[in-house]
């Protein structure tokens, strides 16, 4: 089953098949890449990665999709989705992530789909920790009723 294209008209950053963009990127909204882009793209809005782009960046969006070449990291707040023409090599950091058959990713990847538990949490108790605590909580009930019954 085919994963469909989010359709969206109204991009603050288009880079044009014949573009070619060596610097960072920085918007407030969404941007398409058709052309070549060499530096860091950060979105608040979507990424949209053509099926002729050719990307050298670390992506920070909202939302991304990849149907060209990509190299570099992608952190997206909600959604990535690689089509089958799209290509990427690195790490990816999303809260969910959608590959449709023939496309290819290389990397690490870390999904996490809560955004409350990407916080650093407190330091984890150990199975034998927690074990005991409950076998002291148990305990303790016990010693009152035996209490109780005197």
């Amino acid at each position: 089953m085919a994963i469909k294209k989010r359709v969206n008209k109204d991009f603050d950053i288009i880079v044009g098949l014949s573009s070619t963009i060596n610097g960072d990127l920085i918007s407030d909204g969404s941007i398409r890449i058709d052309g070549k882009v060499t530096g860091d793209i950060t979105s608040k809005g979507d990424v949209i990665i053509g099926d002729n782009a050719v990307v050298n960046s670390n992506i920070t969006a909202e939302y991304c999709e990849i149907s060209g070449k990509v190299e570099g990291s992608v952190h997206s707040e909600t959604q990535l989705k690689i089509f089958k023409s799209g290509q990427l090599n690195g790490d990816i950091t999303v809260s969910s992530f959608t590959i449709e058959e023939g496309g290819i990713f290389s990397g690490n990847c870390d999904i996490n789909p809560d955004k409350k538990e990407r916080k650093p949490s407190k330091e984890k108790k150990t199975d034998k920790e927690n074990n005991h605590e409950n076998h002291s909580d148990k305990s303790q009930k016990d010693q009152n009723k035996d209490k109780k019954a005197v």
